[in-house]
């Protein structure tokens, strides 16, 4: 297989990626548009990409020393000798050497830590980040404020204020500092009840030990991909799972607008071959939210699965992912929902969605199905409907209810 930089040697003209990654370096000698089609590029010490003929323009990449900090070209991620490079949407995790008006001496932290904090409050964090040039702070976390919105040179005092949050909600996104590049500073936290309600009264510690992409926690929903890296699924598809028993697989449900009284959760029947759970403990839900082996987990207060199929016990021959409105009230159905969508993430990246459509008066929906066949995995999205509730899925599944 051709490296990036023979791939490149064999064109002539303007240069583009697909989105990805590719390991670097690439150096660039002649005139051309690079365009990374918001792909990655990346080594383990820099300089990682190298521009030596004028009039380069680069955009939509991203361009990463994922090596420990250094100093000099070994922490560069983009160096250019040639005039007139030019820089459009690029990320950079290291420095930026030979651009005008860029500063060389950037140097963040790659993860801001808060800790735990209370739930159903504003907290408020402090930190100090040292700019040695002027630049734009760019938040675009729901209820998380950053001030000021600008860097000036020298010392800067952060604000970060988050709204009230539910208990056991993670906290994971990222700040973005803008010059003529972009730089990600990861934000991680968790609001746990008991935890203290947090004031920007001190100053959180800064680490600058890190660099590189952070994994986020594997309660964070991802962000979406492209469309077109999606496959999208019809009512009654069946997919081959064998090479997502490697790692975590994350099923999400989403969606566009519900009405105020909705509140839905999700359950997860462990079957075996007779189609029945071995005991009420084979319901997966936010009171009973993990299995014994670790295999399948729900995270409390979203409608989200964690399953590690690998680890599941041989007995469990089937698992039916549904999710349920709750409430007694005729109108509590999804008739109030709008456009319910579940997406299946294996190891962070987005691999189906599949739109549960023609639910009307439904008030629990069985989402998908992840069953053994012949020794193998596979996946079954059924997006059957029962508007009978939860309560005739619980007895037909064996579980009883009181």
């Amino acid at each position: 297989m051709r490296t990036l930089q023979e791939e490149f040697n064999l064109t002539s003209g303007d240069f583009a990626l697909s989105p990805g990654e590719y390991e670097g370096p690439l150096v660039v000698k002649r005139p051309c548009v690079i365009d990374g089609g918001r792909a990655t590029l990346w080594a383990k010490t820099g300089p990682v990409l190298v521009v030596e003929a004028p009039d380069v323009t680069i955009k939509d990449l991203r361009v990463e020393v994922t090596g420990a900090p250094r100093s000099g070209e070994a922490w560069a991620a983009v160096k250019s000798s040639g005039p007139r490079t030019k820089l459009s949407q690029v990320e950079v995790a290291g420095a930026v050497l030979g651009i005008p008006g860029e500063s060389e001496n950037w140097r963040l932290p790659t993860v801001l830590t808060l800790g735990d904090f209370a739930p159903d409050c504003e907290n408020a964090f402090a930190f100090e980040l040292e700019a040695p040039a002027a630049g734009e702070i760019v938040c675009r976390l729901r209820d998380v404020t950053v001030t000021p919105q600008r860097l000036s040179p020298g010392k800067n005092r952060i604000t970060v204020q988050a709204g009230p949050m539910r208990d056991n909600t993670i906290l994971f996104g990222e700040i973005l500092v803008r010059t003529a590049v972009t730089r990600r500073i990861y934000l991680t936290g968790k609001c746990v009840q008991g935890a203290p309600v947090r004031r920007a009264d001190r100053l959180l510690p800064v680490s600058f030990s890190g660099s590189g992409q952070v994994t986020p926690p594997p309660e964070v929903t991802p962000p979406a991909a492209p469309d077109a890296q999606v496959t999208y699924i019809t009512k009654g598809q069946r997919i081959p799972a064998g090479e997502l028993c490697k790692g975590v697989l994350k099923v999400v449900y989403e969606h566009q607008y519900a009405g105020p009284a909705i509140d839905l959760d999700v359950y997860v029947f462990l079957l075996q071959e007779n189609g029945k759970v071995r005991s009420d403990r084979d319901l997966i839900f936010f009171s009973n939210p993990e299995t014994a082996d670790k295999g399948l987990r729900v995270v409390p207060g979203k409608p989200m699965v964690l399953a590690e199929l690998a680890r599941l016990d041989p007995q469990i021959s089937r698992a039916a992912v549904c999710y349920s409105i709750y409430g007694d009230k005729p109108r509590e159905n999804f008739s109030q929902v709008t456009g319910p969508l579940v997406r299946v993430f294996h190891d962070g990246g987005e691999l189906f969605r599949f739109p549960l459509c023609g639910l009307t008066t439904e008030k629990t929906v069985v989402a998908l199905e992840l069953y053994r066949y012949k020794g193998q995995w596979k996946i079954n999205f059924v997006g059957s409907g029962y508007r009978s509730g939860l309560k005739e899925l619980c007895e037909g599944y064996g579980v009883q209810v009181e």
